[in-house]
């Protein structure tokens, strides 16, 4: 690089400040919007008390939020493609949502595993400690959609990009999409739920419905932009 075009340190004070701003502003702000429903719809309308917020109901806006700033980084691509004047400048944010997005499904792991028993999770036991077949599929497409997500993990750490060959850059990118189909059946232990609405609380509906949404409207993004003939690489 020229030492012209090295960047002073007002700019990189500005790249810090905008690439700590995506990484703060849309997760904080879903993580709002998400424990609040998740808080209404358990505690007020549900059977939870308030001392199951720090976990169970924590976790289910730290599940929610992940999946949509995943559907986020891999639905922008597609959405600018086809919406280039509005959305086009908005393109370098997939990396930050997607490492947010990573992180807060590690979160929902690790929280998930320390009250993971029938008491949490009576729907996914068949007994107090068997799990129902649905549940052992949707728990092993959680793990490897984890596991994908290492893939485009990869390829975000600095300096990825330049060391790999782009073709090999874009595969390791793609492969956040498999973690996304992955998610989404991770999601199938709450299918019985979603045609049930008398039993929804308070009338509102699951929080694995709403995840389920944001992952076909994402997927849906890549196949309308790929039949458009506007799916080019990341």
């Amino acid at each position: 690089m020229h030492p012209s075009e090295v960047p002073s340190e007002t700019e990189r004070e500005a790249r810090d400040r905008a690439a700590l701003h995506a990484c703060v502003a849309l997760p904080v702000a879903l993580l709002a919007i998400t424990s609040a429903y998740a808080t209404t719809r358990y505690v007020i309308f549900g059977p939870w008390t308030v001392a199951h917020i720090p976990l169970y109901v924590l976790n289910k806006s730290f599940a929610w939020s992940a999946i949509v700033l995943l559907a986020l980084s891999l639905g922008l691509g597609p959405a600018a493609r086809l919406w280039p004047a509005r959305l086009g400048n908005h393109l370098w944010r997939r990396r930050y949502w997607g490492l947010v997005g990573f992180a807060l499904a590690t979160l929902h792991i690790v929280v998930s595993l320390a009250i993971l028993n029938y008491g949490y999770y009576r729907q996914m036991f068949r007994q107090a400690f068997e799990f129902t077949a649905l549940a052992e599929w949707a728990m092993l497409a959680g793990a490897l959609a984890w596991f994908s997500l290492l893939a485009p993990l990869a390829a975000s750490l600095p300096g990825a990009q330049s060391a790999m060959s782009a073709r090999y850059w874009r595969t390791l990118q793609r492969v956040g999409l498999l973690a996304l189909v992955l998610g989404g059946l991770h999601l199938a232990y709450g299918v019985p739920g979603w045609f049930a609405p008398s039993l929804w609380y308070g009338g509102l509906p699951p929080i694995t419905l709403w995840s389920a949404g944001a992952v076909v409207l994402a997927l849906g993004l890549r196949i309308l932009a790929w039949l458009l003939g506007e799916e080019q690489g990341e």
